[in-house]
């Protein structure tokens, strides 16, 4: 009985890092696009709406991988329009204003250079769904 309890804990605290994760990453690729049609020249405008849609992905794989985890008694929509902004568990630095667009991108290489550091890490994780998770991602940081 005490070792299930203790890997229901695990999964729970394994649940809530990825929903963090997922955080992250949403939160950033909706600051990165409100640059769509926004930002100085029409190439950055496209470039930086893709890598939205590639934090969108990342977003989205964390948030399937944590309904597995949580048994399915909530959708990944749920996680990610459903709950109360003070439930969101992302690094302030995602979601600070968009500001002007040197400090959107100076905001950008520092996340850039955190996150290759990080996924490189990640995938090293005993866990294989969050290491396939991060050697996806790796590709869209690089």
């Amino acid at each position: 009985m005490g070792d299930q309890m203790n890997e229901l804990a695990q999964k729970e605290l394994l649940a809530d890092h990825v929903i963090a994760l997922g955080d992250d990453a949403l939160i950033l690729s909706q600051r990165l696009i409100e640059w769509c049609s926004n930002a100085p020249f029409l190439e950055e405008d496209l470039a930086l709406s893709n890598v939205a849609l590639d934090f969108l992905g990342r977003a989205r794989m964390l948030y399937q991988y944590a309904v597995e985890l949580e048994g399915n008694v909530r959708t990944e929509d749920d996680i990610a329009f459903l709950r109360d902004s003070r439930e969101f568990k992302n690094h302030l630095i995602y979601e600070l204003p968009r500001g002007d667009f040197a400090f959107s991108m100076a905001r950008q290489l520092i996340i850039d250079v955190y996150n290759s550091l990080f996924l490189e890490q990640l995938l090293q994780s005993k866990d294989e769904r969050l290491a396939a998770i991060a050697q996806k991602s790796i590709k869209e940081t690089q």
